[in-house]
């Protein structure tokens, strides 16, 4: 399952008036071993608050049919909670009315315990999870060739091995001292043939990482890697990385080419997560100079709501952190004040109304949300 925006576009459409229920589970590897592992109490504590909010409605027939399908669903949730199952993230979406719509995620990155029902799915957990595990491509490269390694939403998969094939058959490597190097030849280092001979094997090298560049950077817009790896010594990885202008994959200089893909990704996990946040600050930086300088940008939860119900956000970035509130007006649009419906997790609609209109999202984690903490956490970029 590709877990996209396109994916998230698709969950957001899954509605229902009497409640969709959206359950997350934890499932941390430390925890695994106990029969019942904190997370799946966690996650009862969760659903015990819920159904006590429940109980407390004066709606009798919305109550009993709520009620009655969380009870339905006991199946799912110790399968939910059921420590040998795999994923570390898990989330189950089940619609009240029917019954027959329900939807089971697993990633093997952390999302946030909870248990809420809404009508429509509740994605914010889940699009905070995939905003830190984003697609990557980790390219190991050395003398003898390249790997491709596709890392999303904690999962290692390699792709291809690619060969560097020197072919030296008809090189003839001469030993002993070039010209000038024998007995009276005089005293001024000269290179030997083993010298030449080594050169020619790495100007072949060169010509074959060179060459390989094309076909990385299509693997990688076509697989949609947010951000891509060059992991190796500089000598070949700097001969990948100006073969991939005008894109630029960060180098990461560690041998590491013998290890299993996901060894790789554990070994360059703070560097994967250092260029993420250098990113994000940059397309933080980018859309406070748009908007200052009176360009394409919005900054704050006011002047943003305003025009993501025109629809005219193209990029809106918010802040993980971030808790806002307003209201729905009778139009549907949302607004931070005014007449209208309270909504309580504005954040959620704001999410809700940036995939139906087909924008791109960013959650920003603490390193490069701090650059709006002027503008309540909240700015975008716009179409026109």
């Amino acid at each position: 399952m590709p877990f996209d925006q396109t994916f998230l576009r698709d969950l957001v459409t899954m509605k229902d008036q009497i409640g969709v229920l959206s359950l997350y589970a934890c499932a941390t590897p430390q925890e695994e071993a106990s029969k019942r592992p904190a997370w799946g109490i966690r996650l009862r504590n969760e659903l015990s608050a819920l159904r006590e909010e429940i109980a407390s409605w004066p709606d009798r027939e919305r109550r009993t049919a709520v009620l009655n399908r969380l009870e339905s669903l006991e199946p799912e949730l110790h399968e939910l909670t059921d420590a040998s199952e795999p994923g570390i993230g898990r989330a189950l979406f089940a619609s009240v009315s029917d019954r027959s719509d329900i939807r089971k995620i697993s990633l093997q990155v952390p999302v946030e315990d909870c248990a809420t029902l809404e009508s429509t799915a509740y994605v914010r957990p889940l699009v905070s999870a995939m905003a830190t595990s984003a697609p990557a491509g980790l390219v190991v490269v050395s003398r003898d060739g390249l790997r491709l390694i596709d890392f999303r939403y904690g999962m290692a998969e390699e792709l291809e091995r690619k060969p560097f094939d020197i072919d030296t058959e008809d090189w003839r490597l001469m030993r002993g001292p070039g010209p000038g190097g024998g007995p009276g030849g005089g005293s001024q280092p000269v290179a030997t043939h083993t010298d030449k001979f080594q050169s020619r094997v790495d100007d072949n090298l060169r010509r074959q990482i060179h060459a390989a560049g094309p076909a990385v950077t299509a693997e990688a817009r076509s697989r949609g890697w947010v951000d891509v790896l060059l992991i190796g010594a500089p000598p070949v990885t700097e001969v990948l990385a100006a073969a991939m202008r005008p894109m630029t994959p960060v180098t990461v200089d560690l041998i590491i080419d013998a290890l299993a893909p996901g060894e790789v990704a554990k070994h360059v996990s703070g560097e994967l997560a250092a260029t993420r946040v250098s990113r994000d600050q940059a397309l933080v930086a980018r859309a406070i100079d748009t908007a200052k300088s009176g360009g394409k940008g919005a900054l704050g939860l006011n002047q943003t709501l305003a025009l993501l119900n025109e629809g005219r956000v193209e990029h809106l970035l918010l802040d993980e952190a971030g808790r806002w509130s307003g209201v729905r007006g009778a139009d549907g649009f949302l607004f931070e004040s005014g007449e209208g419906a309270e909504e309580s997790d504005l954040g959620e609609r704001m999410i809700e109304a940036v995939l139906d209109s087909g924008a791109t999202l960013t959650v920003l984690g603490p390193e490069a949300a701090a650059g709006l903490a002027d503008y309540n956490g909240v700015a975008a970029l716009l179409r026109w």
